[in-house]
């Protein structure tokens, strides 16, 4: 197919200049809420979808049919264009945060912000003969992220990739990222703006970023179909995914368990095997939520298409799902799209004509693949989405709690197949969406008490708004496969896909790799702790965290405690996926507009305050981490680091480096749990990483059932905010619960852990009543904190009322706050007399430099601002300088501070009476 594509590029690409266009501007009139403008050769029809959503199309004339009934479009609503102006040279149609341009000669289309031009048509949509064509001018130094799930980037600039789902077995190298099993034609550019292509016909399409011309994004499609293209304003990253996923769908929550660890591996043969190692897996300690079984629950894979339970070797399957379940434990089982010969569902196929066609002849189209001969079912078909429905659903009734939907490019795909809305060329990349929308909708109709699991190898666009839960794809089992990982999950969620996620270990092992490689299981574990499905497959024969030796054993067994321990934080990161379409995994500059940190790709956020740099190297004894700007906490030491900096932090195998925003708010379950299902956040530690430099902070925790899938539109959750309020002498946490529901909890075991607290607490109250701070750590409890000098830590626990609001006030020492981290002075360096001394006197200051370099001068107040500062410029080491300085107006404590461009500090406390 790509070298036939190629081809056609090649013979078409220069007169695809003169492919059929609007022309020149003839005159505009309104119709219903969309304005359509007549050219010299064809038609644009303009739909504001929302005030910063826009929607474009190229017609043959007015009375020609528009393209308005979208799969991958689920809002249909339009807003009025109230506002139009004109003049010589364009029609604007002005909106409160944007206008959408036309330029009169040639018809051409540009989204603008105030007076910058974010993007605009170089020519527009252009039709050929079975060809589409489009191009627009960009910023060439512009950040580009999305595309589907993509191992290359994250930026895309400077990058050629196709939209066509293909499978790819054992990849390992960015360069197999031209196209993927899941892709979508929707792009975020960091000039504040989104780009989504849409169409009925998909068929196979290349997208250049400034890859052809570095001032141009160019498109080449193979489509019979119509186009549209939509314009999606927004003034950061979560507004443009915001709108993007109101136009395309939100992500409904998972059902809580999917967040939980997942067994898997090619495959467990029987149900001895099955049970055995869900046994040995909770005996020994390692939390577990689900068991995935590949082909051999329903035989062999000769036997694809069975969509039944192999009885020889899965004797009694309903009771044994049924004991899983009463451990807590899940049962997910695979599903593909081909039936074989062989399989008992096929003449029953065959007799009901649910198969893909030849396009020829109007027979099944019948074709050998890996595991014999087969038939593609016509997922386009009513008939076969609602066979097919009925076979999950039998199984679904007997205790199957989620699917594994494979090979749903479809793999293997005839270019001459036909299915009954079209071609298969023509309408490839639907196949993956039909599927999930089959699952998803048949699902909510027959179990409206639950939520869906599908697990899931390929999608398109708006797939989210269907529950996917996708992973990715066949990974080799070599650390270069690991590193693609990153890359892929971001672009995906920059995509709206969050879900994302890999198989831990890495799933083909190749010829040269023997199958044992503890410490590369290891590091995948440590990462896929921190993404947002934790699921171990693999061909390999004991890919279970069990057949671990130490250390490796015990690591691996910590992280997946770790994870269940997380559930508080990671819950709420997808209640802020479902209702903002924010992703559970970020790139580096996400928050942050830099184009260095948007081509970072072996790191992320998880959520906005914990950054991930996953060992993604055998044997790395250090890795460097880039910090954005503001402070970061090591979250498993609390060490404090100044943002804005690379470092190189030691690696151990106990750890990957994380880190936490200063400012941040961690929940984390006390108690770590076997299963999710006995999860109920009763008892939540909540670490609190204040810093100065954040006077205000908040996080926002969403718990509900776990289960319901209507829980967010009847309003069956519970929000609970943390506030943080800190200045120099104070701090203040605020716990509130702001929406509760009938099943809400009455009181939490609560055990605060307050961070960088450099001095002891001068006091303490909660609720205004005073709360005892032992300095022994077998003296904690729940009436008295621990204050650990060591650690700069202060540990409250209490037994809150939810139904009141929890407010912890601190009194601190002002001072120790700014020289907390920095040491005392030597007498010989910083002298400053007399001390104490009086605002009416000059203070006087003698320095004696300790090294060469260039220095700066400044004093403090206990507020942390500057009142006198003086840069003294480049001194040799050893001289000495004597200041006078005027302190009248100055009265209290303060810090004196020297500073050299080595970061060198050097302090004094001085009072003034």
């Amino acid at each position: 197919m790509n070298k036939l594509f190629l081809l056609f590029i090649f013979l078409v690409f220069q007169i695809s200049l003169h492919g059929q266009s609007a022309g020149d501007f003839v005159n505009y009139e309104k119709s219903g809420e969309s304005l359509i403008i007549q050219g010299t050769k064809g038609v644009l029809k303009i739909q504001a979808i929302t005030p910063e959503i826009f929607k474009v199309q190229l017609l043959d004339s007015k009375t020609s049919v528009a393209y308005d009934s979208s799969y991958t479009v689920s809002l249909k609503s339009s807003s009025p264009i109230n506002l139009i102006t004109e003049s010589g040279t364009s029609v604007q149609l002005l909106f409160e945060k944007c206008a959408l341009v036309i330029n009169k000669k040639p018809l051409s289309v540009a989204l603008k912000s105030g007076d910058e031009i974010k993007i605009k048509e170089d020519q527009g949509i252009r039709y050929l003969k079975d060809s589409v064509f489009l191009s627009f001018v960009i910023n060439p130094s512009d950040v580009f992220h999305g595309a589907g799930a993509r191992p290359f980037g994250p930026d895309l600039n400077k990058k050629a990739f196709e939209f066509y789902n293909t499978w790819e077995f054992a990849y390992y190298d960015q360069a197999t990222g031209l196209s993927q099993s899941f892709n979508v034609p929707f792009v975020i550019s960091s000039h504040k703006y989104g780009l989504l292509l849409d169409s009925d016909q998909p068929g196979f399409m290349r997208m250049y970023i400034g890859a052809l011309d570095s001032t141009k994004i160019n498109v080449e499609i193979v489509s019979s179909g119509k186009w549209a293209y939509y314009l999606i304003n927004g003034d950061n990253n979560d507004e443009i995914l915001e709108n993007y996923t109101l136009l395309t769908g939100k992500q409904p929550l998972p059902p809580r368990w999917a967040l939980g660890y997942i067994q898997s591996k090619f495959g467990y043969k029987n149900q001895s095997e099955a049970t055995n190692v869900v046994t040995k897996l909770q005996n020994q300690g390692f939390p577990i939520d689900a068991i995935a079984l590949d082909l051999y629950w329903y035989g062999d894979e000769t036997k694809m298409g069975n969509l039944d339970w192999y009885k020889p070797n899965w004797p009694n399957p309903e009771d044994m799902m049924k004991k899983w379940s009463a451990k807590g434990v899940k049962t997910i089982l695979i599903s593909d799209p081909y039936i074989t010969t062989k399989s008992n569902n096929y003449n029953v196929a065959e007799s009901l004509s649910l198969f893909a066609k030849r396009y020829d002849s109007g027979q099944t189209y019948i074709q050998n693949i890996w595991n014999g001969t087969v038939g593609l079912l016509d997922i386009f078909n009513p008939s076969t989405q609602k066979w097919l429905w009925e076979k999950y659903k039998i199984l679904s009734s007997q205790g199957v709690g989620g699917w594994w939907t494979d090979k749903i490019e479809p793999d293997y795909h005839p270019n001459d197949a036909s299915h009954v809305i079209g071609n298969s060329r023509q309408i490839h990349n639907l196949y993956s969406l039909f599927w999930a929308r089959n699952l998803y909708d048949s699902f909510k109709n027959d179990f409206p008490e639950k939520r869906l699991f599908n697990l899931t190898r390929s999608g398109w666009a708006g797939s989210q708004r269907y529950g996917v839960l996708p992973w990715s794809g066949d990974v080799a089992r070599y650390w270069a496969g690991l590193r693609l990982q990153i890359p892929i999950i971001v672009q995906a969620g920059m995509s709206g896909i969050a879900y994302m996620h890999s198989d831990i270990g890495g799933f083909v092992t190749m010829s040269d790799k023997v199958d044992k490689d503890e410490e590369l299981d290891m590091r995948w574990f440590q990462f896929g702790t921190f993404t947002p499905v934790l699921r171990n497959h693999g061909q390999r024969p004991d890919p279970e965290p069990f057949n671990l030796s130490e250390p490796f054993y015990s690591v691996v067994k910590k992280y997946l405690n770790i994870r269940y321990q997380m559930l508080p934080y990671l819950y709420s990161l997808s209640w802020k996926n479902s209702i903002s379409g924010r992703p559970i995994c970020l790139p580096m500059d996400y928050f942050e507009n830099k184009t260095a940190l948007g081509s970072i790709n072996n790191q992320y956020f998880l959520g906005e305050n914990l950054l991930v740099a996953p060992v993604l190297l055998h044997g790395m004894p250090s890795r460097e981490v880039v910090l954005p700007e503001g402070k970061w906490f090591n979250f498993w030491t609390n060490e404090l680091f100044a943002g804005s900096q690379n470092i190189f932090p030691k690696l151990t195998v106990d750890d990957i480096p994380v880190y936490a925003k200063a400012g941040s708010f961690i929940p984390l379950s006390t108690s770590s749990k076997k299963s999710t299902d006995y999860y109920t956040s009763d008892s939540l530690t909540v670490k609190f990483f204040q810093d100065i430099t954040v006077p205000t902070s908040s996080f926002t925790m969403f718990h509900d059932d776990g289960a319901d899938p209507n829980s967010l539109t009847n309003g069956k959750y519970e929000l609970v905010d943390f506030y943080g309020h800190v200045w120099t002498d104070s701090i203040q946490i605020v716990t509130k619960r702001t929406k509760d529901y009938d099943k809400t909890l009455s009181k939490r075991s609560m055990v605060y852990e307050i961070k960088n607290l450099t001095s002891p607490p001068l006091s303490l109250k909660i609720n205004g009543e005073n709360f005892t701070v032992v300095q022994h750590a077998n003296e904690f409890s729940s009436t008295a904190a621990y204050y650990d000098i060591t650690s700069k830590q202060l540990k409250i626990g209490y037994e809150w009322d939810c139904k009141i609001p929890l407010t912890i006030s601190i009194i601190r020492d002002g001072l120790s706050v700014i020289t907390a981290t920095e040491p005392v002075s030597e007498e010989n360096i910083l002298t400053v007399f007399p001390n104490p001394t009086l605002s009416g006197d000059p203070l006087s200051v003698k320095i004696k430099f300790p090294d060469s370099g260039n220095y700066d001068f400044k004093i403090y107040n206990n507020l942390g601002t500057v009142v006198i500062s003086q840069k003294l410029g480049k001194q040799p080491k050893g001289k000495t300088m004597d200041l006078r300085l005027n302190v009248q107006k100055l009265k209290g404590a303060y810090i004196v501070k020297l500073k050299n461009d080595k970061n060198n500090i050097e302090t004094k406390t001085i009072i003034i009476e």
